[in-house]
């Protein structure tokens, strides 16, 4: 049966007319459309007869055969002459009935009959009983041949949407995804049905589509044009499709993620061409700013920026401002290392400069402690933060210009090391012994944060400790923020969070680490294996630290990270106390194979320890510490041969008793020879137990080891290794006492008339971040009364900036609108901020702006 041919609706049809009390109905079916498919068309109570050639059989069945009988006459061909026509006498008895295709399609698809001409020019479309159904099922309107062919073509293209402009970009959005596949079918089936025209003009009415002669038509075409109107007035091209429109179709589809390659296809095919469009001063960050379609806007601010880098320096704030207007955009994930490259790299310059200009004012270890706490940790912060981005960029141009600005970077990170550890060793004794008794010590924390906390077994008073293995004090300010700021269910809203220093026990390894955060108590180092004693008790291993701890505080109980992590909770029964052993930094940067990996291990950890924070604070506990055994020192480059402290007769000394406790930054054991080289010092200088010596290399220099790395280290005297981070988070008792987002205001930049394509605002972020205040995700657009948006797209921000200059904190956003803001008198300008952890956003700012574009937006 033709697939033309809807069997089931031509029964209903004859039914209904048989139901009227008719005997007899005559189907004259002139074009013979439904011949072959009688077979299929059975009213019930009723016969089908076929009279075409057989009008006398047909009469005597009628009339003799069965006079009682219903029958449905049909015959193909058309009705002959009156005088000829055999079977006149029944067809005037009979109830007529006809049922042309067009008019069948037509009433099947809710188009007036007076449209069946244009149904009938377009009958290719409506073989396909798909197409019919989309056609029926559309609320476009179908009361004219312009609508009727706008709704056809949504139909084929698959716009099921209610509105024609909405529709359009619906259908131009699929057009081009069929394109990006290599299979226009859709199209094809367009043309065939002969809708091409209509398309086109729908293309040109709403989305600004018109090449200068109607046959260059295409979608690849459009294509084109669009992604050139996604550059707006950047792109000197009068063909360009409309820019707000362009921007709809083409962002919708890139932000999609089923329909991102397509636009990758777009992007692949024509971005080259785009920018060839784009005149040379016009590729200037101020100008490219809020320009989000191809790739090479980015690669021209980002060189734009380098440049002035390796000349005399870049605008750290524009740059600042560039990356918040661009973090969101279509090609931040490609290019979010490179700026924060850049940034990290004006940043560490900063922070270098901050430090050569304040080393000189700090008094002491106390001010050495101080300034490094407050300031120059950034230093570190910027230098790992440069080397992650650096390796996390795809291999090309942009990296290998980076490449001397990073060495430049690597010598002067080592001028930094060299001269604070040197002023750092240098006040080291200089209270006598270590630590120090005006620094807040490891040793004491275990009295200061938990038994101070007087810990229950009962939910919000339960104390949670995490230590993180190698967790230095710049990682763990950058830790704290973090959980300020953290959306995770249980933190975000609900803690407030802060990271204070203190100063680990020297040397800086694992084991005295570990042993010094234990209950107090006497500690002593075996020098023949590096082992720690405390209260003479052994420290090493879970086992060990569980009963140390529950001899003070009992029930507690000591868990590895690992099972936590991979559990998502832990149940802590009757523990009022749980200490929790991390360790990612330390176990990849001890490892030569993996030492290269230690920035990565930074980030993981600091990811990992805020999923532990969460799960203790689930389990009940109304305060969580972080803290560390020990930090370390990092440095790209492998050591020169300068960079090792060779001393006569230190190895010497060492194998001569036995087993020793030995790394690159430290060794123990007794009658250690002096040199220059070397910090000698007893064990009670370093608050230890025994009648051993602990020698440590002056400066950054390492002591040769067979096999180990020598790019990560710790155990010696420098803050990168000695100063460990204290955070505490602590569950709120109430909202105003928890962390919070930053808040947002919103300033016009001029009277608040739309008569242009575009609307401008400043957003502006009210405090800066840190010290409990929190960064703040912000949506901007413009909208209807009824919610409608009315601008290309909504603009998305991270409020995050730390400055206390306003003049930091402000962000230039430009809306290029539709034109559907025409069928508006007023329209709203909204900035809305993210809630919590949620996806939902609450209006934050919002202004109410006149429209008054009298001449639309080509004016």
């Amino acid at each position: 049966m033709d697939e033309r041919i809807d069997a089931a609706d031509v029964t209903r049809r004859l039914e209904e007319a048989l139901s009227e009390g008719n005997r007899l109905v005559f189907w004259e079916d002139e074009a013979g459309d439904y011949a072959d498919a009688l077979g299929e068309i059975r009213p019930d109570g009723a016969t089908v007869v076929d009279a075409t050639h057989r009008e006398l059989a047909t009469k005597r069945l009628v009339l003799r055969g069965e006079p009682r009988g219903r029958f449905v006459v049909y015959r193909a061909g058309g009705a002959p002459d009156p005088v000829d026509d055999l079977v006149l006498d029944l067809k005037l008895e009979a109830r007529p009935f006809t049922c042309t295709m067009e008019g069948s399609w037509a009433e099947e698809c809710g188009v007036p009959l007076e449209l069946a001409q244009v149904v009938s020019d377009h009958a290719a479309f409506f073989r396909s009983k798909e197409r019919r159904q989309a056609l029926a099922a559309t609320s476009l309107p179908k009361e004219t041949a312009g609508e009727l062919r706008f709704a056809m073509c949504a139909a084929t293209l698959r716009a099921a949407d209610s509105e024609p402009r909405d529709a359009a970009r619906s259908m131009a959005t699929r057009a081009i995804l069929e394109w990006s596949r290599g299979d226009e079918a859709a199209m094809r089936a367009i043309s065939a049905a002969g809708l091409a025209p209509a398309f086109w003009d729908a293309m040109r009415a709403h989305l600004g589509y018109a090449p200068a002669r109607p046959e260059d038509a295409s979608v690849g075409d459009m294509a084109f044009r669009m992604l050139e109107g996604m550059c707006g007035d950047t792109v000197e091209d009068a063909g360009k499709a409309d820019p707000a429109e362009s921007a709809r179709v083409l962002g919708g589809m890139a932000r999609g993620r089923q329909t991102r390659p397509a636009f990758d296809v777009v992007v692949r095919e024509y971005a080259d061409d785009v920018a060839d469009a784009i005149p040379q001063e016009g590729r200037t960050p101020e100008l490219l700013a809020d320009v989000d379609a191809i790739p090479q806007v980015d690669e021209w601010i980002l060189g734009h920026f380098l440049q002035a880098e390796l000349g005399s320096g870049l605008d750290l704030a524009q740059l600042e401002g560039v990356w918040a207007r661009r973090r969101y955009m279509l090609f931040a994930d490609r290019y979010s290392h490179h700026y924060e490259a850049l940034l990290a790299l004006a940043r560490f310059s900063r922070a270098l400069d901050g430090y050569r200009g304040t080393v000189g004012d700090a008094d002491g270890l106390p001010g050495l402690l101080s300034a490094y706490a407050e300031r120059w940790h950034e230093v570190d912060r910027r230098y790992r933060e440069l080397l992650l981005a650096r390796d996390g960029m795809r291999p090309g141009r942009f990296r290998e210009d980076l490449e001397p600005a990073v060495d430049g970077v690597e010598k002067d990170y080592a001028d930094f090391l060299e001269d604070l550890t040197d002023r750092w060793q240098s006040h080291l004794m200089d209270e006598g012994t270590w630590p120090p008794p005006s620094a807040r010590s490891q040793d004491g924390l275990f009295h200061e944060l938990v038994e101070l906390s007087f810990p229950e077994a009962r939910p919000g008073r339960r104390v949670g400790v995490i230590v993180s293995d190698a967790l230095r004090y710049e990682a763990g300010r950058e830790l704290s923020e973090r959980l300020s700021a953290s959306g995770a269910t249980g933190l975000s809203g609900k803690v407030s969070v802060s990271c204070d220093a203190a100063v680990c026990m020297l040397p800086s390894y694992t084991q005295l680490g570990m042993a010094a955060l234990l209950p107090d108590g006497p500690m002593r180092i075996d020098p023949s294996s590096s082992l720690v004693e405390k209260s003479g008790r052994p420290t090493q291993g879970r086992v060990n630290r569980q009963e140390a701890l529950a001899s003070r505080v009992p029930g507690a109980v000591a868990l590895g990270a690992d099972g936590l992590l991979d559990a998502g909770s832990v149940d802590l029964g009757d523990a009022p106390l749980a200490v929790v052993y991390h360790n990612v930094i330390d176990k990849t940067g001890d490892s030569r194979d993996s030492e290269g990996r230690t920035f990565e291990a930074v980030e993981t950890a600091c990811a990992e320890v805020e999923r532990l924070v969460q799960v203790l604070v689930r389990a009940g506990c109304g305060k969580v510490f972080v803290t560390s055994d020990h930090g370390f020192l990092f440095q790209r480059p492998e050591p020169e041969s300068y960079a090792y402290a060779d001393v006569p007769g230190l190895a010497q000394a060492l194998s001569a008793q036995g087993e020793s406790a030995r790394t690159r930054r430290f060794a123990v054991g007794r009658g250690l020879p002096r040199d220059e080289s070397l910090l000698v010092y007893g064990a009670g200088q370093l608050s230890l137990e025994g009648d051993y010596e602990v020698a440590m290399p002056r400066g950054i220099t390492r002591l040769r080891l067979q096999g180990s790395g020598a790019r990560f280290v710790h155990g010696g005297a420098s803050p990168q290794e000695d100063v460990i981070p204290v955070v505490t988070v602590e569950v709120a008792s109430s909202r105003g006492e928890a962390d919070s987002p930053t808040g947002v205001e919103g300033f016009p930049t001029g009277r608040t008339v739309i008569t242009g394509p575009s609307v401008s605002l400043v957003v502006y972020q009210t405090k800066p971040c840190g010290n409990g205040t929190s960064p703040l995700a912000v949506r901007v657009g413009a909208y209807a009364d009824d919610g409608t948006l009315l601008c290309a797209h909504e603009r998305e921000l991270e409020l995050s900036s730390d400055s206390d200059d306003p003049e930091q904190r402000k962000t230039r956003v430009t809306l290029r609108l539709t034109d559907e803001v025409d069928a508006h008198a007023t329209a709203w300008v909204r900035i809305s901020a993210r809630v919590g952890a949620t996806t939902r956003y609450r209006t934050a700012w919002e202004r109410e702006y006149s429209v008054n574009r009298a001449f639309g937006s080509d004016f």
